[in-house]
């Protein structure tokens, strides 16, 4: 009631200042509970969340085992051996054995192939095998796909 009394005593001009901020404020509330989700209000889009360089490489792997299921007996046409075990690689973070690793690329782990490749990309400095024996990513590799990734 006091700040009512006060507010009587202002000049009409000053009134007309105070009553339009007070509805600015009013405004700005009203938008900050609609962007919070809060009460009622417009929903504010929020942009979509950008996957990670990791999560794009099981995304390519799932998309490439699909392809091939489609594809049933001429799946093989589907293969490109180096790509899928560099991609099943980084996605695994060196917590696969080789087996795995080849099974997540599509091929077969007792084939000669995937050991070939696998050989290739040592040489090539893609992967490297540490202590633990499991197969871990190299920075030229990891530098490599979080380049593609972020041109997707």
């Amino acid at each position: 009631m006091t700040c009512d009394f006060q507010l009587l005593h202002w000049p009409a001009e000053d009134r007309a200042s105070f009553g339009h901020f007070a509805a600015v404020m009013a405004e700005v509330q009203a938008r900050i509970h609609a962007i919070s989700g809060e009460t009622t209000g417009v929903p504010v889009p929020r942009a979509p969340r950008v996957p990670t360089p990791r999560e794009c490489a099981a995304m390519m792997l799932k998309h490439r085992r699909d392809a091939r299921a489609i594809a049933g007996g001429d799946g093989d046409m589907f293969g490109d051996p180096a790509w899928e075990i560099a991609l099943a690689v980084f996605h695994a973070e060196g917590q696969e054995s080789d087996a795995a690793l080849l099974e997540t690329a599509g091929l077969s782990p007792t084939s000669p192939v995937g050991a070939r490749w696998i050989n290739l990309l040592l040489t090539r400095g893609w992967v490297e095998r540490r202590e633990d024996g499991h197969l871990h990513a190299t920075e030229k590799m990891v530098t490599i796909l979080n380049g593609y990734f972020a041109r997707l």
